[in-house]
């Protein structure tokens, strides 16, 4: 009576599987990896009720899940980490509890489109009592934005500082210029600005159009409306003396 559950039990062939987290440019040192790094074993929704397997973080730097449930499923391997993300995987597990095969997975993507193979069954050979599989991690997570660090190079590249380095370049250069010039040169150059219109208008503008502020203010200048009010009368004038020779 005990030899039919002995031999039951001889051709259960629960299988172990064992990820490893290698090192990688991403991830110089393993050891380094929080302790709260977990794997996840995840059946698909569609079969009914969900089932999770978890896989603690070993000092050896892997992830064992010792026996698999003997019964033909398909997992989804996630390996949960708060500062590095990794690959999730697919693994298809026998009705004796052996693994079919590990392949490299998408999320959003349908199940049955498959990534990379990492591992798959040979039917030649006997089923290995653990699989080994690597670990790819992809990228390191950010949660802060990094400050931007001052730079001199920054000053030259903003246009108002460049305008003013311009400007101070023209007011310390060009006296130098003219004392460099040709007394017939320099002369000339005074003339053309002397004659020129852009000249004129701004000595205007800066001396007030011939506008004596402070004698108006003291009262010994005309104001400047003087000449406009001055213009209006005269015109008036004029226009009255004009109207009354005709009357007459």
């Amino acid at each position: 009576m005990l030899i039919a559950p002995l031999l039951l039990l001889c051709h259960i062939a629960v299988a172990s599987l064992v990820i490893s987290i290698p090192a990688s440019p991403i991830l110089p040192n393993p050891q380094m990896l929080p302790a709260t790094t977990h794997a996840t074993l995840t059946t698909l929704p569609s079969a009914g009720n969900v089932h999770v397997l978890t896989a603690s973080l070993s000092h050896s730097s892997t992830l064992v899940f010792p026996e698999l449930p003997a019964q033909q499923e398909s997992y989804l391997l996630d390996i949960r980490s708060s500062e590095y993300a990794f690959i999730p995987y697919r693994v298809d597990v026998a009705a004796d509890g052996s693994i079919l095969g590990v392949w490299e997975t998408f999320r959003g993507n349908p199940w049955d489109n498959r990534g990379v193979e990492k591992y798959v069954v040979d039917d030649s050979r006997q089923s290995p009592d653990s699989v080994v599989i690597e670990a790819r991690a992809v990228g390191r997570r950010g949660f802060y934005e990094e400050r931007a660090k001052f730079s001199p190079l920054s000053l030259v590249k903003n246009p108002m500082i460049l305008m003013a380095i311009v400007a101070l370049g023209f007011t310390f250069g060009m006296p130098k210029l003219m004392e460099n010039m040709d007394p017939e040169m320099r002369a000339e150059f005074e003339q053309q600005s002397r004659a020129s219109p852009m000249n004129a208008a701004t000595s205007n503008a800066m001396t007030g159009g011939g506008f004596d502020l402070a004698g108006w203010m003291a009262g010994t200048s005309p104001g400047p409306m003087a000449s406009t009010d001055s213009a209006s009368g005269g015109t008036t004038g004029r226009e009255s003396s004009n109207a009354a020779r005709l009357r007459g």
